[in-house]
């Protein structure tokens, strides 16, 4: 079994993380609710992945979500 981050950071890019809307919120409480879903069907503990998340998973998504679009931003060295 997978070390819980390592496992989360997966299925965060499974679901087209990418492409969420950073605004809706309900996207986010409807991913995470998916996310607890198949964590518990891969055998983690709720707990565990709550803990992963400091205890809020979809706050710990949007703000995943919020650090990546920065990145995708920031502007690419150009090739010489």
């Amino acid at each position: 079994m997978m070390i819980i981050d390592d496992w989360l950071e997966d299925r965060i890019y499974e679901h087209r993380f990418n492409e969420l809307e950073s605004s809706d919120a309900a996207e986010f409480a409807m991913l995470g609710g998916i996310i607890r879903a198949q964590a518990v069907a891969a055998g983690y503990r709720i707990e565990v992945l709550e803990s992963a998340c400091g205890g809020d998973i979809p706050a710990y998504l949007l703000a995943q979500h919020s650090a990546m679009v920065q990145r995708l931003k920031k502007p690419q060295p150009a090739m010489a």
